[in-house]
């Protein structure tokens, strides 16, 4: 499991369990602004910590979907549309003048580890975007690792969410760290012991369903 222990003790018993549902939030999927989703949630016993299973489509502590900040980045840094625009596109009202999540966005977006931060060091970036014309050269980097040829109309939006689900898929978040599941080596066989006693939180995060329609 992902804190390093073995997923099954020595009798062979799975030590990670279903540990319920809890309802979130997502917003700017629809022109409701927002929706109400789901998310499963288990209970690791070796360590007593929880983990959810959010779709690769979300990032955790994030209310809007990772497609949505994308594509208004997008709008933002490349196409020049006006906040009040991109914000009206995606379910705030048509009379807001400015939107300051489309600038924090820019900031975070390979600084933070709950937007792609964990990615930055690889691309070489450690500094946040200092405008929109940086905010541009960072999408680009951020989507050609995930595969996707960069082209400058607007009819080639549509293929964004493929391509920002490709960068979130197996992917582990923890409080302040991210990264795929592939970088966390395998548990050893450790000495059986009782679960610590503490508050279990979500703090994991794989890749899940589609974004509903």
């Amino acid at each position: 499991v992902f804190c390093g222990e073995p997923a099954r003790d020595t009798n062979g018993v799975l030590r990670l369990v279903g540990h319920g549902l809890y309802c979130r939030q997502v917003r700017g999927l629809t022109e409701r602004a927002w929706i109400v989703i789901w998310v499963r949630r288990f209970l690791c016993l070796a360590c007593g910590h929880t983990m959810s299973c959010l779709p690769d489509w979300l990032h955790p502590w994030r209310w809007y979907a990772a497609t949505v900040i994308i594509e208004a980045l997008w709008r933002h840094c490349v196409l020049r549309e006006s906040a009040r625009s991109i914000g009206a596109r995606f379910g705030r009202s048509a009379n807001s003048e400015t939107w300051k999540s489309l600038r924090r966005w820019r900031v975070q977006l390979l600084i933070s580890p709950t937007l792609w931060g964990w990615l930055g060091p690889r691309l070489g970036i450690r500094k946040p975007a200092a405008g929109r014309e940086q905010g541009r050269l960072y999408i680009e980097r951020l989507l050609a690792e995930a595969g996707q040829g960069i082209r400058t109309g607007v009819e080639w939006l549509d293929e964004l969410a493929t391509a920002v689900r490709r960068t979130l898929q197996d992917l582990v978040h923890k409080r302040k760290t991210a990264g795929n599941i592939r970088q966390f080596p395998p548990g050893q066989p450790s000495r059986l012991s009782p679960a610590p006693s503490r508050e279990a939180s979500p703090t994991e995060k794989v890749s899940g369903t589609d974004p509903p329609r």
